[in-house]
């Protein structure tokens, strides 16, 4: 009995400590932001001025916080004696995903949608579905994870490549940044083999390169290089 009394009388008085009004709310910094305004993490937070800091649901801040597009990760402390800090880590714009009735969003690496439109010089991935997801959402597509699947497989080549797609038929191709259009065909189909054979082919045509409409490697044994008009 005496050591449930004792406990009693020692959860009593920590809550009495807490509820002191020294521990209400003194400051709160908010650091890690780049992209994201502090006053929209404030807000989202939603800690009032008269809040005892060490009673706070830091779970529930966090989530809050996370559930703005553009946060990553959201870790909340407290700073005796009522300081609180919150420190965000923010999610990177990736590419942008077009869909068939013309409707851009800004996607991350997660394939988090971070808002619409497309912010900034990103490579562009364009699909026949209508896109649904809002920012703060995850964009689940079958053809975008094929497209992304068919860049990394061209990635580190030196190559930029503006946008990535299929045709009416389901063949991928890809634009490079200098506007020429490759058409590698099937999906997995050495997508890298076929893009080393790109330079050669424009090397060789010297001049007459900056002519050119499209490359297709379909047939990787005969290419066929399509001028423009």
């Amino acid at each position: 009995m005496l050591a449930v009394v004792v406990a009693g009388v020692t959860a009593w008085a920590l809550v009495a400590i807490a509820r002191l009004p020294v521990f209400n709310l003194k400051s709160l910094a908010v650091t890690g932001l780049a992209h994201v305004a502090t006053s929209e993490v404030v807000a989202r937070a939603a800690i009032g001025p008269d809040a005892n800091v060490w009673l706070l649901n830091r779970t529930a801040i966090r989530r809050r916080v996370e559930a703005i597009p553009y946060v990553d990760t959201a870790r909340v402390h407290v700073r005796p004696p009522a300081d609180v800090w919150i420190d965000v880590s923010e999610r990177v714009a990736d590419a942008c995903v077009r869909d068939g009735p013309g409707r851009t969003v800004t996607i991350d690496a997660a394939g988090r949608v971070l808002e619409t439109g497309c912010a900034g010089a990103l490579a562009v991935y364009a699909v026949r579905d209508r896109i649904d997801a809002r920012p703060g959402d995850f964009l689940h597509d079958e053809e975008l994870a094929a497209l992304q699947t068919d860049a990394r497989a061209l990635a580190g080549r030196g190559d930029r490549y503006l946008e990535f797609d299929h045709d009416a038929f389901g063949q991928f191709e890809a634009t490079l940044a200098s506007g020429i259009r490759v058409r590698f065909g099937d999906d997995d189909d050495d997508l890298a083999g076929k893009q080393r054979l790109i330079g050669p082919i424009l090397a060789q045509l010297g001049p007459r390169a900056g002519s050119v409409r499209a490359v297709d490697l379909r047939a990787p044994g005969t290419p066929v290089v399509e001028y423009r008009r």
